[in-house]
């Protein structure tokens, strides 16, 4: 392929610093004016980035732009269409659609995007610091939209033939020990930089009340061995740790 840049790096930078990392590659000799983020574990159509650029060039007032994501699995069925944030449960919906054609007909504005496929401005990429590198994976293309938001520009998915995604095959399953850890972790340290104190008490409470459930259930039917990484992801999102080394050399049995 002309033009690749591949950049072997000797530890695992997780998905947020290692797109800043592929940005940073990709702007060294001046870059280009957008950057398409898509996951390893996702196929482009071929009009999709040109769909999304002329949207760009066309919508100043759009900071993110986003293609629909198709299931591998179901390649009509919509897995991500953009979504919208629920304050009280700290929670990001996806919206989700039966088909491709049940789709909107034009672009419509959202409150975030998911990172498995994404377009944003290179100069806006790199003045707001890219994605929070401390994440390593999951949330950090939810904290990314919600700083764009507060910079005035807009959210949006454009409807076209999209991305086709093989949905957590590069992490191992949403029920294995990295997502199960990242997820519960990140959503909480998320949840200190959106929300008010009164709403990030009663998420607290929810948290707390629903790990409590998910411990049970995990113990009777899931397997006992995701427990104590449930509870490691919330105590270490609600002091802040992002020491993401040693937590993937403990998941890798390294002591």
């Amino acid at each position: 392929m002309p033009n690749l840049v591949f950049s072997r790096q000797e530890t695992n930078l997780g998905f947020a610093e290692g797109n800043n990392v592929g940005f940073s590659l990709s702007s060294a000799e001046g870059g280009s004016k957008y950057t398409f983020f898509l996951n390893n574990d996702a196929e482009t159509a071929p009009d999709t980035i040109s769909l999304l650029t002329g949207y760009l060039e066309d919508h100043p007032e759009a900071g993110i732009v986003a293609p629909p994501v198709m299931l591998a699995s179901a390649p009509d069925r919509v897995w991500s269409a953009g979504g919208r944030f629920s304050p009280l449960k700290m929670r990001f919906r996806q919206d989700m659609y039966p088909s491709r054609s049940s789709l909107p007909a034009v672009p419509y504005e959202v409150d975030f995007v998911s990172g498995c496929a994404m377009m944003v401005r290179s100069s806006l990429f790199k003045e707001t610091g890219g994605f929070p590198s401390g994440y390593f994976m999951y949330y950090e293309d939810a904290e990314l939209c919600f700083r764009v938001r507060n910079r005035g520009l807009s959210i949006r998915v454009v409807p076209c033939e999209g991305v086709i995604h093989h949905v957590s095959a590069a992490s191992g399953g949403e029920l294995a020990n990295l997502p199960v850890y990242f997820s519960e972790r990140n959503r909480i340290i998320l949840s200190r930089e959106m929300l008010s104190t009164s709403q990030r008490l009663r998420f607290d409470l929810y948290i707390s009340a629903v790990l409590l459930v998910k411990t049970v259930k995990f113990l009777l039917w899931q397997g006992p061995g995701l427990i104590p990484w449930i509870w490691r992801g919330y105590i270490d999102g609600h002091v802040g740790r992002t020491e993401n080394e040693a937590v993937l050399r403990k998941l890798a049995g390294i002591r």
